[in-house]
């Protein structure tokens, strides 16, 4: 607080007259509210808490004073004992209405009690407005993963964690401050302060117009935010001048006696770059999004929850129901497996695989098509979206795009491996 003793005076003055006792005293009209404004002021800057204003209450409920800022509190603090001291004095000195005092108190007590209701409200609203970043466990087992007569036997050994729906705008703001998405402005659109500036956003709507490149930057920054080591290495990446790595304008290397494109400095944390083995979150691979959408190898039809493309509609949003945009996650039916809910993991945004394209698929244990010493020209896609039909969204339909590409109907959702 500046000046704490001319604060002091500025608020607490008046005129002094001479009791019948001799005494000298403060006995302006305004004295009362001369000391309610200072009370005031001192609850704005936060001097003056609750607990000094109860204080305050009990006294003059006994019919006594007692002073708002205890000895305790006045030690450890030289502004709280220049308060503490102006206070004594003046009520030593002036003579009060201490019945309108304490009705301000109880009015003023109640106001920060409403207060603190209200933003426990809003807290509460918030909560339920912004859909939660909530990762469901996945248990190890076997499955057949592709397309009808194409079909590989997979297992995957280790257990995982996957989010329950893709990543939302509301939690890609949060994390990367910014919001590329194309679908921010709408029915449900609000603008949140970043930086000092306005990012606006339909907060349950998943993020889209993002490259492979930001979805690990994102996965990176959230493991560093929990004190997990990150999946993805990119320290040895070179990335053209004046650009971001999530801008995947990295540097392209061609061997020219081969004549085959490398970026030989992408590495995985884990022994032998086994994405499978990291600690932090990553994108997940072909074989665990299939795995997922095959409800870990129970569902086995031409969508997780049948054949029957008439019920797609309760399930997804797709060509047929989108009106050619994103929706609020978690607004179609879900898929239940081992009593978990996943939701919008067909339709709405196509999710972002770990993998490139290296068809024929793998079959085997943990099968990852990765390299990460060619260029990965293509990054596989599953599941479909608001763009695409019926047909497109069928379990074991795959797509590629180039990893520093990005698109309106395509996200991601994370998945962590549970060792």
């Amino acid at each position: 607080l500046a000046a704490p003793r001319k604060f002091c005076s500025d608020i607490l003055s008046g005129d002094w007259k001479k009791t019948d006792s001799g005494v000298f005293v403060r006995s302006n009209s305004n004295s009362t509210s001369n000391l309610i404004s200072y009370f005031e002021q001192l609850i704005e800057r936060q001097i003056l808490k609750n607990r000094g204003l109860l204080r305050l209450i009990d006294g003059f409920k006994q019919n006594k004073f007692i002073n708002p800022i205890s000895k305790e509190e006045a030690t450890v603090d030289s502004v709280l004992q220049i308060q503490r001291e102006a206070i004594e004095e003046y009520f030593e000195n002036t003579v009060l209405d201490k019945e309108k005092i304490l009705a301000w108190a109880q009015s003023a007590q109640n106001e920060k009690e409403q207060a603190r209701v209200n933003r426990e409200e809003t807290r509460v609203v918030t909560e339920k407005i912004y859909q939660k970043m909530e990762f469901n466990s996945v248990h190890s087992g076997s499955f057949q993963m592709g397309k009808a007569g194409e079909k590989v036997e997979v297992t995957l050994t280790h257990p995982f964690e996957a989010m329950s729906t893709p990543v939302t705008q509301n939690q890609w703001v949060e994390l990367m401050g910014e919001n590329p998405s194309h679908f921010k402005n709408g029915a449900y659109t609000v603008a949140i302060i970043v930086n000092g500036r306005p990012v606006e956003m339909q907060p349950n709507h998943p993020v889209e117009n993002i490259t492979w490149w930001s979805a690990i930057v994102f996965a990176n920054r959230l493991s560093e935010k929990q004190g997990l080591k990150p999946a993805y290495d990119l320290s040895e990446l070179e990335f053209e001048k004046n650009t971001r790595p999530e801008d995947g304008t990295y540097k392209v290397f061609e061997n020219l006696i081969s004549g085959v494109k490398d970026i030989r400095r992408l590495k995985i944390n884990a022994p032998n770059n086994d994405i499978y083995q990291t600690s932090g979150y990553r994108l997940p691979t072909l074989a665990e999004q299939e795995y997922l959408l095959r409800a870990m190898g129970s569902a086995n039809g031409i969508y997780h929850f049948g054949d029957d493309q008439s019920e797609l509609k309760n399930y997804a949003w797709f060509k047929e129901n989108s009106n050619n945009a994103t929706h609020s996650v978690a607004d179609r039916k879900p898929l239940v497996i081992a009593g978990k809910e996943f939701y919008d993991l067909i339709g709405n945004v196509a999710e972002k695989s770990h993998d490139f394209k290296a068809l024929p698929l793998r079959g085997g244990e943990n099968p990852s098509h990765s390299s990460y010493t060619t260029f990965p020209d293509t990054r596989m896609l599953c599941s479909g979206s608001w763009f695409d039909t019926a047909e497109d969204l069928s379990s074991g339909k795959y797509y590629g795009e180039p990893p520093n590409c990005f698109s309106t109907s395509v996200g991601f959702r994370l998945v962590r491996s549970i060792k």
